[in-house]
């Protein structure tokens, strides 16, 4: 209850002050600090997918510009990679693809940055 007048003390006292067109003859600074406690539960988090599934969920977690590092964290090491040069444009595109069963996703990355990606998963 005291955090909650000094809040709103600090609130009446900051509309009261003078404004940005009027002067004053002393400037002064005043921090205020407010931790709030809830006993409100948080929401439930995302279910974790396992790393290296290969998942329509985990797919989606594959953003464009995204590195090959970001999508290893989320894939794990590719079940193969073709590296080749972009002609006239320069750079490189590198291709992942990751198989496991009757699944497999295709990423597209032209230097390290996610382009394209598609998947096909069983059940």
């Amino acid at each position: 209850m005291k955090k909650l007048l000094c809040l709103c003390f600090g609130l009446f006292v900051t509309s009261c002050g003078p404004k940005s067109d009027e002067t004053s003859d002393t400037q002064s600074t005043t921090k205020t600090t407010t931790t709030v406690n809830s006993t409100t539960p948080a929401p439930p988090a995302a279910p974790i997918i396992p790393a290296g599934t290969l998942t329509q969920a985990n797919l989606d977690r594959v953003q464009n510009d995204m590195s090959s590092a970001e999508v290893e964290a989320i894939f794990g090491q590719p079940s193969s990679s073709q590296s080749q040069p972009i002609p006239i444009v320069g750079g490189t595109q590198t291709t992942y693809t990751y198989q496991s069963g009757t699944s497999a996703v295709t990423i597209i990355f032209k230097n390290d940055q996610v382009k394209q990606k598609s998947g096909t998963f069983g059940p």
